[in-house]
C-alpha cells in the first residue's frame, strides 16, 4: 500500500517561519501541494513531505537550510521532479525544497564555449538560449522540461556522450550551499569570482556534489561547457540479431571517434510505446538495431566520416557478425537524434500501454558484458510478462557504456508494481556482479550497491556525508547506508 500524505507531521510554526523567509505565497503545508510531489513514474512508494518551499535567491536557500539544520528537518532538493528514480520523493517527511524558480541562464560565454545557469534552466530553455550562439548541448534522453543541472549532478547521459563522456564531465565550476548553510564556490569561479571555465587544475572538490543523489548540499550556479553546433548532420543506422554482433560493431565504430553518439536499442525499445505486457518479436524482424550520430562542418567532412563507417562495416562482415545497414524506426529514431524532444519521455513513448509507471536498472556496464547482462535479463523480464526494452551506449568513443531496460507497468495496480520492482531488482542483482554500476539508484539499488562494496568505500562516504552534513538532513536516506 501506498501512504497517502497526511497532516499529522505539520507544525504551523514551521510553515509560518519558511514562509517569513520566501514570502507567504512561495511555502506551504497545504495538503494538496504536498501530494504532487509525493510520487513519481517510478516504482519507489509514494511518501510526502510535510512542506514545500520554493525559493528565489541564494541567500534564502541559506536561510532554509540553516533553519532546517536548528530544527533537524530533513530537506529534499528538487527541480523538475522528471527523474524516474525516486530521488525526490522523501524518505522521512521534511522540508521539499523546490527549486524551479531559481531559472537564469547568467552567461553564456561564445569566445570560451561555456554557459553558467541556475538549477531551474530546462533543457527546453537552455537549447533556445544556445541556438541564438551557435552552440548546443549534450541533451539527455528525457523531456524538455527536465533541470540542465540535476542531468549533469546525476551523471546524465547525452547526445554527445559517444565524444565527450556524461554530463557531468562538462562541468566547469559551481556554487554550492552546504547542508549546514554556508556557500561554497569549487572549480575556477573559487578564485576569480567571474570566472566559470574549469574545475582544473584545483582540486576536484566539485566531486563532492555530483554523483551525491543531493545528500551533501544544493547546488546553486554551474558552469557548463556548450559546444559549437555543426551544420551537417549524418545517421548511419544498423540491425544486428543479437548484442553481442551489436556490441562488436559498436566497439568497432567507437574506435575512430567519429560519432557523436552510438546508441543501440532492442526491437521492444524501438516501439513507440514500448509494448506492454511483454509480447513476443516478429520472426523476421532484428533483435537489435542502432544509429550513430556524426556531425561535420563541410561536405568533404561529412563524406570521410561516411568512409570510416563503411570501413568498419566491413570489418564486421569480415567478423562474420549479423551486423548490417538498416532503416531505424521513423519516430523513434526521432526521438532520440532530434532532441530535446517531445516525445522522448513522454507517456506517448514509454507507458501508453502500461497506465502511467516506468523505471528501470540504469546501468553503467562494460560493453564486454553487454551480451551475458541482456541474455539474463531477458529470461527475467519475460518470465515476469516484461519487455526486455533494453538500451545500449558506448561512451568516449569504447572507454564505458551505459545498459538499461525500461520497465513500463500500470502505477495503479500494486501487484503489477510489485511484479515489476522486483524484477528490475533481479536484473540489478545480475549486472552487480558483472562488473556494472547502477546511476539515479532508489534506495533499493543503493542497498544492493553496498552489499558488494569495499568496506573503506563505504566508510569514506559516510565520513564526507559526516562532514557535510552533520545533523543528516540532506536528502535523508537516500545513499542506503
Amino acid at each position: 500500500m501506498t501512504k497517502t500524505p497526511q497532516n499529522g507531521n505539520v507544525d504551523p510554526k514551521i510553515t509560518k517561519a519558511l514562509q517569513e523567509i520566501v514570502g507567504e505565497t512561495n511555502a506551504t503545508d497545504k495538503i494538496h501541494i504536498r501530494y504532487a510531489y509525493s510520487y513519481d513514474l517510478s516504482f519507489v512508494e509514494r511518501k510526502s513531505p510535510d512542506y514545500v518551499a520554493m525559493p528565489t535567491t541564494v541567500e534564502q536557500i541559506q536561510k532554509i537550510m540553516k533553519f532546517a539544520n536548528q530544527e533537524k528537518i530533513p530537506v529534499i532538493p528538487y527541480t523538475a521532479g522528471t527523474n524516474i528514480g525516486g530521488l525526490c520523493i522523501p524518505e522521512d517527511g521534511g522540508i521539499l525544497l523546490d527549486l524551479k524558480q531559481m531559472n537564469k541562464i547568467l552567461t553564456i560565454n561564445d569566445q570560451l564555449h561555456y554557459a553558467v545557469i541556475e538549477p531551474g534552466v530546462s533543457h527546453a530553455q537552455f537549447a533556445h538560449s544556445l541556438a541564438k550562439y551557435g552552440f548546443r548541448w549534450s541533451w539527455p534522453v528525457g523531456p524538455p522540461s527536465a533541470s540542465v543541472s540535476s542531468n549533469a549532478l546525476c551523471h546524465g547521459i547525452g547526445g554527445m556522450s559517444g565524444r565527450y563522456g556524461l554530463n557531468s564531465e562538462e562541468i566547469t565550476s559551481m556554487e554550492v550551499v552546504l547542508p549546514t548553510g554556508e556557500l561554497v564556490r569549487v572549480g575556477s569561479c573559487a578564485i576569480q569570482e567571474d570566472s566559470w571555465h574549469s574545475c582544473l587544475p584545483l582540486p576536484r572538490m566539485d566531486g563532492l556534489f555530483t554523483g551525491w543523489l543531493g545528500t551533501t548540499g544544493v547546488v546553486t550556479k554551474i558552469g557548463l561547457r556548450v559546444h559549437p553546433m555543426p551544420p551537417y548532420l549524418k545517421v548511419f543506422t544498423t540491425s544486428a540479431e543479437n548484442l553481442g554482433d551489436m556490441a562488436s560493431y559498436c566497439r568497432t565504430i567507437g574506435n575512430y571517434e567519429i560519432c557523436d553518439d552510438i546508441t543501440t536499442v532492442s526491437w521492444w525499445l524501438s516501439q513507440v510505446p514500448i509494448p506492454y505486457p511483454y509480447k513476443p518479436k516478429p520472426e523476421d524482424a532484428p533483435e537489435w538495431v542502432s544509429f550513430a550520430t556524426t556531425f561535420s562542418w563541410t561536405e568533404k567532412e561529412r563524406d570521410a566520416r561516411e568512409e570510416i563507417w563503411q570501413m568498419a562495416m566491413e570489418e564486421e562482415k569480415k567478423k562474420g557478425t549479423t551486423v548490417k545497414e538498416a532503416v531505424y524506426p521513423e519516430e523513434a529514431l526521432k526521438a532520440r537524434t532530434q532532441l530535446p524532444s517531445r516525445i522522448v519521455g513522454s507517456t506517448k513513448n514509454y507507458t501508453k500501454q502500461a497506465g502511467g509507471g516506468i523505471s528501470w536498472p540504469g546501468t553503467f556496464t562494460p560493453l564486454d558484458k553487454w551480451e551475458p547482462v541482456y541474455n539474463e535479463w531477458k529470461k527475467i523480464l519475460t518470465n515476469r510478462n516484461l519487455s526486455p526494452s533494453v538500451r545500449a551506449t558506448n561512451y568516449r568513443g569504447v572507454h564505458y557504456g551505459m545498459l538499461r531496460a525500461m520497465i513500463p507497468f500500470p502505477k495503479k495496480d500494486p501487484d503489477a508494481v510489485e511484479n515489476a520492482r522486483q524484477g528490475i531488482v533481479e536484473c540489478l542483482q545480475v549486472v552487480l556482479d558483472n562488473g556494472g554500476i547502477p546511476y539515479k539508484p532508489p534506495v533499493d539499488f543503493g542497498v544492493e550497491i553496498n552489499k558488494r562494496a569495499h568496506p573503506g568505500y563505504l566508510s569514506l562516504m559516510k565520513q564526507i556525508k559526516n562532514m557535510l552534513d552533520p545533523n543528516d538532513i540532506m536528502n535523508r536516506g537516500k545513499l542506503g547506508v
